[in-house]
């Protein structure tokens, strides 16, 4: 028997294309075909920033002393999911709450050590139109649901591993970055751009989240797996 057959896997990862969005309208990616069928094999150049779709920011993308994206521990990269669903409530300008997360501990229970705390806000629904995903207004700055700082805090409190969330960054109104720095700061890692939270339950489910192992990145494309028990 294979160990996953004991599992639902859910993909929570965007694919990659020349058309998503991005923090500044541009991913810059594409495939440059190098050698073609013509000389047996198709090979390609991939070319992009390292902070597109879903993604994982390492806590140097912030602090030049901290963990690079290899350098994060592989038994931090399994986790158990804990997903907070605002999506009723969410909107352009809404940040996840310390309320948020109270209601959800009371629903579900504490958030455990060792998680992946994952904000379900609904905008992935926008993914497909980069105008909408990011929404910039007329005062030229985008507007998304976020995470409030001191709702970070209480991650760290918890001792998660990381936090992930289904919009382009869990900062948006505030230029400081707040939530990076908290985050980052305390050594945990950030995952961006997540898709198909709904279909995670808010509790009992697991991660697998896997950025490209490279040496020195500070951010990096990723695929983030989810794993629900069948018999939750």
């Amino acid at each position: 028997m294979n160990m996953f057959d004991a599992f639902e896997i859910i993909d929570l990862t965007h694919p990659l294309s020349p058309e998503i969005p991005t923090w500044n309208g541009s991913c810059g990616y594409r495939l440059e075909i190098k050698k073609d069928y013509d000389q047996m094999f198709r090979v390609q150049k991939m070319v992009m920033h390292a902070g597109v779709g879903t993604h994982m920011d390492a806590p140097s993308h912030r602090f030049d002393d901290h963990a690079c994206i290899a350098e994060i521990p592989l038994d931090e990269l399994f986790a158990p999911a804990c997903v907070i669903d605002v999506s009723e409530k969410a909107h352009g300008d809404y940040e996840l709450s310390v309320g948020d997360i109270e209601d959800y501990e009371k629903a579900h229970g504490s958030i455990s050590e060792g998680s992946l705390v994952i904000i379900y806000t609904g905008w992935c629904q926008f993914w497909s139109d980069p105008d909408k995903y990011r929404n910039v207004n007329g005062d030229g700055h985008m507007h998304f649901p976020a995470v409030a700082p001191e709702a970070a805090k209480i991650f760290l409190e918890r001792g998660v591993v990381g936090l992930a969330i289904d919009t382009i960054s869990p900062d948006c109104s505030n230029p400081q970055f707040p939530v990076h720095e908290i985050l980052l700061g305390a050594g945990k890692y950030i995952i961006e751009n997540v898709a198909n939270g709904s279909k995670m339950p808010p509790k009992g489910g697991y991660v697998i989240a896997c950025p490209l192992f490279a040496k020195g990145a500070t951010e990096s494309p990723m695929r983030l797996i989810g794993l629900i028990p069948k018999d939750l």
